[in-house]
């Protein structure tokens, strides 16, 4: 990563309102510092000041709160890390904004309008540090324009190798020429964006570029998590029907990640030219446009270690996909069946919903459990529905216990489990996506 896009600021101060200008000071400055356009920097000074004046409701004076405020070359984000004995995350549902009462409820309205004024928000718990909120708000870079692509020749002879910010450029430019929307992820529609991403040290890329400098393809690849890496192509400009390019391609990605800790190589949006031979099949996703028609996604797995084996936990009512989806991919996994006993949920379940406006695609993941689950996942799919969304699909994680108090919801809802991503999350993840047209 750039050391220069390695910057941080922090404050910790006590949650009392006298401290309020100090944090959205603090925010607002360092987020610009950090290159976010006033707008942006805005937003995420808007989402502190919400936040805080929250935590001065629901904690003592004495209490402090920790900011930090962090630049992801392409991103700024802000992480607040408190402890509190009753945190209530139901304004942060994309669906709360008509269930809170103004007068009555003020509070959760802030958290509302904070949820609102970012990008994405994460929240984590740990039993030494406590809670920690993490807002993220992303820079604004203007997208792809009508100019002229540079042409893509067949090239006879060519070289795969890192790319410099301008290359980087016209690969982007040469991708949404050459491939359907639909199927390449929205980074690659933002040149800047993917010059920050690569510069920032978030993703890498292999280019097929000849003496000359022109290009002819290339692969995007980012560590998604610690355990696994996520690939997008490879794509191949204009180029001979035999050529090796594709292969050679995605060698190279394979080749940088092959010394490391990397469990294995995932690529949700692969295209005509992945070389299938390389990788297992993991399943199908359909992406419905606004017409009505569809794209069919394949999603593949390349396993890079040994697998020791790990257990995961299920519902009784997706048991059967599970070991039919561990037996195709021989992974071995010991599923723990589990299901609600009777035993104590909070109030408010809580939903993180992630839009791709470019691919009419919303993801939902769970944030936390509670007694209302069910009515909060058929309120999301009927607002998600009016808003007219066509891709709507459902993340959880294996590996956390209560995540898969979900799965009746789901099923009767119309969601159906899709894929299996290995080591994805915390462990293994489940995509379900809700059922298109007939």
């Amino acid at each position: 990563m750039d050391e220069r896009m390695r910057r941080e600021g922090s404050l910790s101060v006590n949650t009392d309102r006298v401290f309020l200008h100090v944090a959205t000071s603090f925010v607002e400055n360092t987020a610009i510092g950090l290159g976010l356009d006033k707008p942006q920097a805005l937003s995420l000074t808007l989402a502190t000041e919400e936040i805080f004046e929250y935590l001065c409701e629901i904690a003592s004076p004495e209490k402090a709160v920790h900011i930090r405020c962090r630049s992801g070359g392409y991103y700024v984000q802000v992480e607040f890390v408190f402890f509190v004995e009753s945190f209530d995350l139901h304004a942060f549902n994309l669906t709360a904004g008509g269930s809170i009462d103004v007068e009555t409820n003020p509070d959760e309205m802030r958290l509302l309008i904070a949820s609102r004024a970012v990008d994405r928000f994460e929240l984590n718990e740990d039993k030494d540090q406590g809670l920690c909120l993490l807002l993220v708000k992303e820079k604004a870079y203007p997208a792809l324009t009508d100019e002229p692509v540079p042409p893509a020749r067949p090239l006879k002879e060519f070289s795969v190798r890192d790319a410099g910010p301008e290359e980087l450029k016209i690969f982007s430019q040469l991708t949404d020429f050459y491939y359907q929307r639909q199927i390449t992820p929205t980074f690659l529609q933002y040149p800047g964006k993917l010059v920050d991403m690569v510069k920032g040290g978030h993703y890498q890329t292999a280019l097929a570029v000849d003496t000359e400098g022109h290009v002819g393809g290339g692969i995007v690849w980012h560590w998604r998590n610690a355990r696994i890496v996520e690939g997008f192509g490879p794509y191949v400009f204009n180029q001979p029907t035999q050529t090796a390019m594709a292969g050679r391609l995605v060698e190279a990605c394979l080749g940088a990640i092959a010394r490391t800790p990397a469990m294995g190589l995932l690529v949700q949006y692969p295209t005509h030219d992945l070389p299938k031979a390389y990788f297992e099949p993991l399943g199908h996703i359909q992406v419905y446009r606004e017409n009505e028609s569809k794209v069919v996604l394949n999603a593949y797995f390349r396993q890079m270690h040994e697998d020791a084996g790990a257990a995961v936990w299920s519902h009784p009512d997706l048991q059967r996909f599970l070991q039919k989806a561990y037996d195709e991919l021989a992974l071995p996994r010991e599923i723990r069946l589990m299901k609600h006993q009777g035993e104590f949920r909070s109030r408010h379940s809580v939903l993180a919903t992630r839009f791709d406006l470019a691919h009419n695609r919303v993801d939902l993941r769970p944030i936390r459990p509670g007694m209302d689950l069910h009515e909060n996942v058929v309120k999301h799919l009927k607002l998600l529905a009016q808003e007219g969304v066509r891709n709507i699909f459902f993340v959880m994680d294996l590996a956390v216990s209560w995540q898969a108090h979900f799965t009746p919801s789901l099923l009767q809802n119309g969601l159906e489990p899709k894929m299996v991503l290995p080591y994805a999350g915390k462990g293994d993840e489940v995509v379900f996506q809700l059922k298109g047209p007939s």
